[in-house]
């Protein structure tokens, strides 16, 4: 089971949108996918269409003290593989720890059913970011191309390095994800340059461009690609996964790399399927990729 933890101590930055729509591309290219939500904002819940939990019906924190049922706790949501785990509540008299996270992760139900793991986080550096980043095998930071974003990263990159890493490595592997990217705005191109020449190209995963359907997707309780499955925004995170999955191979060792619509089309066809060519720079130019998607 992989855990990968969508984070950034600055609001705004389409932190739970990607949380969302990564889980259900996931869960859509048949992984058995689990998006939990620390927030206790509980945003996450309204992009799934879930109801908002009553106090009564709310189950407690994964970080309070107590062991909860796993049935308690796990939601069934709409879409086939992707369940979820809300925001849970805290009493006056329970304490919040960073290794309790890490303990329930370690549950063996949620390793027989799960292949992964997707965790969204507040937008500060309280204990259930740093609880997360402890639990991840992954962490992927979705950040605006400005430059109070790319100072904000680097404040939590640096951060980072004093959080022990799962599995006594050394670093948490990260990567950066440009959100709302616009390749006519100088601003938004010379940020990524300086976030490439800081971090690497590899470290620089796909950007997801500006697109009103994302948010009228996630008003209407629905991932964008279920809302509108041949929008800008759906292909944007079916690459941005696609992205991910290249950058850490263990997150979906079965991952087809070619989209389910090409699938079926070959199925249909009866022809053998023919992988892609190799992909240059993953960054936001992505005029062949959407000829290829559309045509």
């Amino acid at each position: 089971m992989f855990t990968l933890v969508v984070t950034n101590r600055k609001g705004g930055t389409a932190k739970t949108t990607t949380a969302v729509n990564l889980a259900a591309e996931f869960a859509k290219q048949g992984q058995r996918c689990l998006l939990i939500d620390l927030d206790n904002q509980g945003h996450s819940a309204i992009g799934l269409g879930i109801e908002p939990l009553t106090p009564d019906s709310q189950p407690q924190s994964i970080l309070a003290n107590g062991r909860q049922s796993l049935n308690r706790l796990l939601h069934e949501t709409r879409y086939e593989n992707l369940f979820f785990i809300p925001a849970g509540q805290v009493s006056e008299k329970q304490t919040l720890q960073t290794e309790r996270l890490h303990n329930f992760l370690a549950r063996k139900q949620l390793a027989h059913h799960f292949d992964l793991v997707v965790i969204d986080t507040p937008p500060n550096a309280g204990i259930e970011q740093t609880a997360a980043l402890m639990s991840a095998d992954a962490v992927v930071i979705p950040f605006l191309p400005s430059p109070l974003g790319k100072a904000g990263v680097q404040h939590l990159i640096d951060d980072m390095k004093t959080i022990p890493a799962k599995n006594n490595r050394k670093h948490i592997p990260f990567g950066l994800i440009p959100i709302m990217l616009d390749p006519r705005v100088n601003l938004d191109n010379r940020i990524l340059s300086e976030m490439i020449s800081m971090h690497g190209t590899e470290k620089i995963l796909r950007g997801v461009r500006r697109n009103v359907t994302l948010a009228e997707a996630f008003d209407a309780g629905q991932p964008v690609n279920v809302f509108a499955a041949r929008s800008r925004g759906a292909f944007d995170y079916h690459m941005l996964a696609e992205d991910i999955a290249g950058l850490w191979p263990k997150l979906l060792p079965k991952q087809n790399p070619l989209s389910f619509r090409k699938t079926a089309e070959i199925k249909a066809l009866n022809k053998p399927a023919i992988l892609p060519e190799p992909q240059s720079h993953r960054g936001i130019r992505l005029k062949d990729k959407c000829a290829q998607w559309n045509g």
